[in-house]
This record gives structure tokens, sequence and C-alpha cells, in this order.
């Protein structure tokens, strides 16, 4: 007698046990003695040691995305798996693992660009003596962006295609080559919540990945903003605390 098939587990529970794993991966290696490596700030004097900080922040990163976006991201392989019913079990979790691995390799990609872009903001604000002497000042900056970008169009339409995820899948899956739909439909999906998410993101990124309060929050916060009804204000609320934020940051900092 053959193996038995191997039975996958729902979209929920897929996602679930994948973010709780990255979660607790997160926080083992946030109470080990290579912490460092997950703050950005951390930069060794040495281009290896520079190199190697860059990779192991990477790795932090990509934790903290599988962590914090893909339960958001449930219904996408919900209705991926709807589509793909009647493969096998095996390859049905194949083309499942592409679909998720296209969607964390764009954010991944905005992990490394939003390393590459502190480095220039800290340059810029190291070279005039004001901001140097208020580093709280890009704190306050990173909040508002943030906040004000919450009630940006761009947001609006990011989020409404996100909500809408059989549309990714109307026009990346042919069936032909199900590896490459799979993981193109992923690539596609990330990008749109990347429009989405990218400003929360990034005050996560400035407070680094070992701030488990902060993460839980942001997760919760833009899991609702994707299932909540559309017409529940959370974007908005959220946007003015973080507005509100700002401007209490701002305020210590030049105080």
């Amino acid at each position: 007698m053959g193996r038995a098939a191997p039975r996958l587990l729902g979209a929920h529970a897929f996602a679930a046990a994948l973010a709780l794993l990255a979660l607790v991966a997160l926080l083992a290696w946030g109470a080990s003695p290579y912490a460092r490596y997950l703050s950005h700030a951390y930069e060794p004097a040495s281009a290896a040691g520079q190199a190697a900080a860059i990779v192991f922040f990477l790795g932090g990163w990509l934790l903290m995305s599988t962590a914090m976006m893909l339960p958001s991201a449930t219904g996408l392989v919900r209705a991926f798996d709807r589509l793909t019913r009647s493969r096998d079990a095996r390859e049905r979790l194949r083309l499942r693992l592409l679909l998720v691995a296209g969607f964390l390799a764009v954010w991944l990609l905005v992990g490394y660009l939003f390393r590459a872009a502190d480095l220039l903001v800290h340059a810029g604000v190291d070279a005039v003596g004001w901001l140097a002497a208020r580093p709280g000042l890009v704190g306050a900056a990173t909040l508002a962006l943030a906040g004000a970008y919450q009630f940006s169009p761009l947001k609006q339409r990011c989020l409404t295609a996100c909500r809408s995820p059989r549309a990714f899948l109307a026009t990346g899956w042919s069936g032909a080559r199900p590896g490459a739909d799979a993981l193109r439909i992923g690539i596609a999906y990330g990008r749109s919540c990347v429009g989405c998410c990218w400003a929360l993101m990034l005050v996560m990124f400035g407070l680094g990945s070992a701030n488990l309060a902060l993460m839980l929050a942001l997760a919760a916060t833009m899991t609702a903003e994707r299932f909540a009804p559309p017409r529940l204000p959370i974007g908005s609320a959220v946007g003015a605390l973080l507005l509100a934020a700002a401007a209490v940051v701002a305020a210590g900092a030049v105080s």
C-alpha cells in the first residue's frame, strides 16, 4: 500500500501556524546574544560584518513580515486553495508555498529598501547640526508620514484591491505553468499589500523587529483593515492616532 497523501491545513490554520512559528523564532532571537542583528541601526565596522548584518537583518525582517503580514493574506490563500482543489495534496501544498513565497519576497525587498533609505536619511540628518541634535524628529516624521498615508487615495485603492483576492487569481492563473502562476499571483498580491501597508511597516522598521507589543498591535490593525466592513473607519482612526503621536514626539524633540 502506498503512503497516504498529506492532509492540507486550511488557509487560516496554515497562516496562523507560520505566523506563530515566525513569532516564536523572533522571540528566541531577541533573547539571544545575536539580538543586535534585528536592529537596522547595527553597523559593524568591517565590510564583512556589514554584509553579515544586512543578511541577518533581512532574515529577521522576513520573520517579522511572516508574523505580521501573512495573517492578512488568508483570503488569498483560501481563494487559491479553491482554485487548485482538483490537484493532489502534495501539488496543492507546493503551489501554496510558492504563492506565499512570492508574497513574502515582495516584503523582503521592501525591508532591504527601507534599510538602504534609512542610511541615506541618517547621513542627511547627521550633516545638519540642528537635526542631529534632535533625533526624535526622525521618529516624528515617520509617524506623521504613516498617519497621513492612512488618508491617501492610493492607500484606499490598494486596500480595496487586497479585499478582492479572487481578482488576482483571475488575471494571474492560466494553469499551463502552475508553479510560475502561483509565484506570480503571490508577487502581485504582495505589491498591492505593500501599497496598502508600507507606511505602517515603516513604523515597525523604525522601532525595531523585537518590539513585540507594537508588532502585535500593527498586525491586528492591518488584518482588521483587510477584513472589517469598509464602513468601519479603522484606517482613519489609526491615521489620526499616528498624527497625534507624531505631534507629541515632535514637541518632545524640540523642547
